[in-house]
């Protein structure tokens, strides 16, 4: 049990409040580094909301609601959400990675430093054969 949780990030466990700072300060240094953490952590609050909503049709008389038990269900779908994002199960995060990294800066410059390379080749090759 405790290979498992130690190959797992901190804030993949939602009570564990440090790893969620952990990740703010990883976001701060860089961006890149933390976008597919952050997304999956979007992902779990969008699967938070809908299981709570879900928990909301209620087929019996409430035997179970009420109390305790309404926090521990809260609890338990917080968790379930977590995990269920961390396995990227309906593919929110990667979709968010997908359509968001373009947009970070460190892609941007790296975007731009692979297009001056190739531009300076092109220009290179067509110097060595004599068209400019």
């Amino acid at each position: 049990m405790s290979e498992i949780k130690d190959t797992l990030p901190a804030y993949t466990n939602y009570t564990d409040l440090q790893g969620f700072e952990g990740l703010k300060k990883q976001a701060k240094q860089d961006q890149q580094q933390a976008l597919k953490p952050v997304a999956q952590q979007f992902e779990a609050l969008f699967l938070q909301q809908i299981l709570k909503e879900a928990r909301q049709v209620k087929f019996d008389d409430g035997f179970l609601s009420g109390g305790q038990s309404d926090f521990y269900q809260d609890w338990y779908d917080k968790q379930l959400a977590q995990d269920l994002a961390a396995k990227g199960s309906i593919g929110l995060a990667d979709k968010l990675v997908e359509q968001l990294s373009p947009t970070l800066p460190q892609a941007q410059t790296e975007k731009q430093e692979t297009g001056t390379m190739e531009s300076t080749q092109k220009a290179l090759t067509l110097r060595s054969l004599g068209l400019r």
